[in-house]
This record gives structure tokens, C-alpha cells and sequence, in this order.
């Protein structure tokens, strides 16, 4: 059962991206291709909203008190009919993008797999995916990144039904509570500057500490390191333990309110920096 159209994290990541792409400078092929793929986000928001979750909360908080994300794929209420649609039109994208997507330019999309729950939990268990890639001839990294974009906007919708329920600080890992992927972006919150993660899939944020890398559990100060800008708004965490990095804002240095996940996204010079100096993204090393 679910509350309609009450997911709208995508459609407002949307919004401000028009906005943002609409100056002259931020005009490209690759923009072109992320407001696509948000829009088939969004629109599967839409249709699905918010979940009425039927997990008991003792087995919430005894998930999250032993460190497992709640996710499990057979708990779920998902039109698998639904995700097969959006898994085909996801590959299809890549294709039509391929000239600005490396590895899927061979990509055989008369060929892509159905989609089940058994499928999607080996995604999101970090699972072989060999079989699958080679159907369609990609890597299983490139197949997995299929799966994550078609299963995003489902659990985008789970992480909003499960937000109120965590104990923040029964968790405070490196990995989302909700699903267990790795975080793509983070923030300082504006009242004691707290470093808060936000899942690179389900859109989840949770509380962690600071000077800590969420990839390697590393707290060796000489290790660990961030760069920032001239007016402090953006940090790149470093760790040279697992060569991973994170992209933050500081909300402290904002005025009125940020898109967070559209900050994700328009924040890509500073992937582009990561990346010369040798790091990589979680998502990557996890």
C-alpha cells in the first residue's frame, strides 16, 4: 500500500538542475543525459511515493543496533513488472548516451535480464554479476550501475518511510542504514557543524563523526585530510589509507536552503579534482 505522489526527492533535484543548466556555461550533453535519468527517477516516485512499511520496529531497532541496513528485497513491495520497464528504459539511456558514458557503447539492450528480487539483493550485497553483464556485453561494474538507477527510485521511497524510525545514534557507520551503499555526498549542519553522509542510492542521510573516513574506518589524523575553497563552502575529504574521497557543504557558509542531491550532481569539478590527485569514490571502492 502507498501514499501517493508524497516522494518528490527527484522532481526537486529536477527543478533546481533546469535552473542551474540554464545558464550558458553549464549547457552540455552529459546535463542532457542526468535530467533524463532524473526524470525517470521522478516519475516512478511519483507512481510509487512513500511505502507503508510493515517491518515491526523491534526488528528495525535490532537491525540497526547489530549494524545491518534494514533493506531486504523479499520484505519489500515492489512491482517487479514496474522496475523490469525502468530497468530496459535506464539501459536504453545509457546507450543513447554512450558517447559520454564510457563502457556502454556495446551495450546489447535487446538483451537485458529481468529483474527480481533475488537479482537486486546480489546488487546490493556486492554480489557477482558477471552472468548478467555478459548477456548484454558490459562489466558487472557497469551492470551493477544499471541496477543501481533502476532500483534508486524505489528505495528512495523506503528510505523516506524508514527515516523516522533509526536511532541515529545507535548507527553512525560509514554504510546507509536503509540500504548499505556507500555515501556520495555529505554535509556540515548548520547549528554545531555535525557531519552528516548521504547514501549515493536510496538518498538516506545519518549522523557520523568527523575526522573518520566512512569507506575504511580510518582515524589516523596524518592519513586524513580535506581541501576546500576560497570561501569554505565545499570540502573534499581525502584518506590515503583507502585512496577514497567525499564531496561536503558547509551549511554553515549557506544562506536560505540547498538542494543537497542536486548539489551532488553540479559539485562534479570536484570529482574531477579527486580523481587527478588519485582518489576515488566510495561507491567505486565499496
Amino acid at each position: 500500500m502507498y501514499k501517493p505522489e508524497e516522494n518528490d526527492t527527484t522532481s526537486k533535484i529536477i527543478k533546481g538542475m533546469e535552473e542551474w543548466a540554464g545558464e550558458p556555461a553549464h549547457s552540455s550533453r552529459f546535463i542532457s543525459f542526468y535530467l533524463e535519468l532524473l526524470q525517470i527517477h521522478a516519475n516512478v516516485e511519483q507512481k510509487t511515493g512513500i511505502p507503508a512499511v510493515g517491518i515491526p520496529q523491534e526488528l528495525v531497532n535490532h537491525r540497526i543496533f547489530n549494524g545491518q541496513p534494514l533493506i531486504r528485497f523479499e520484505e519489500l513491495d515492489i512491482d517487479w513488472s514496474v522496475a523490469n520497464d525502468v530497468f530496459k528504459n535506464i539501459a536504453q539511456l545509457f546507450k543513447q548516451y554512450s558517447d559520454v558514458l564510457q563502457g556502454y557503447s556495446n551495450l546489447e539492450t535487446e538483451n537485458i535480464p529481468e529483474i527480481n528480487a533475488e537479482i537486486a539483493q546480489k546488487w546490493l550485497d556486492r554480489g557477482n554479476l558477471d552472468s548478467e553483464a555478459e548477456k548484454v556485453c558490459i562489466s558487472p561494474t557497469e551492470m551493477a550501475t544499471l541496477i543501481h538507477h533502476t532500483m534508486r527510485p524505489f528505495l528512495t521511497g523506503y528510505a523516506l518511510a524508514f527515516k523516522q524510525r533509526i536511532n541515529q545514534q545507535s548507527w553512525r557507520k560509514g554504510n546507509c542504514p536503509v540500504c548499505g551503499s556507500a555515501p556520495s555526498f555529505s554535509y556540515l549542519e548548520k547549528e554545531n557543524g555535525a557531519l552528516y553522509l548521504i547514501c549515493s542510492c536510496c538518498n538516506m542521510d545519518w549522523l557520523f563523526q568527523r575526522l573518520h573516513c566512512p569507506f575504511c574506518n580510518n582515524t589516523d589524523q596524518p592519513t586524513l585530510s580535506y581541501h576546500t575553497d576560497e570561501k569554505g563552502l565545499y570540502r573534499l575529504y581525502l584518506c590515503d589509507k583507502c585512496k577514497g574521497y567525499l564531496k561536503a557543504v558547509d551549511l554553515k557558509k549557506t544562506e536560505g536552503e540547498l538542494n543537497l542531491g542536486l548539489e551532488a550532481i553540479i559539485t562534479a569539478d570536484l570529482d574531477l579534482q579527486a580523481r587527478e590527485l588519485g582518489y576515488l569514490p566510495g561507491e567505486i571502492l565499496s
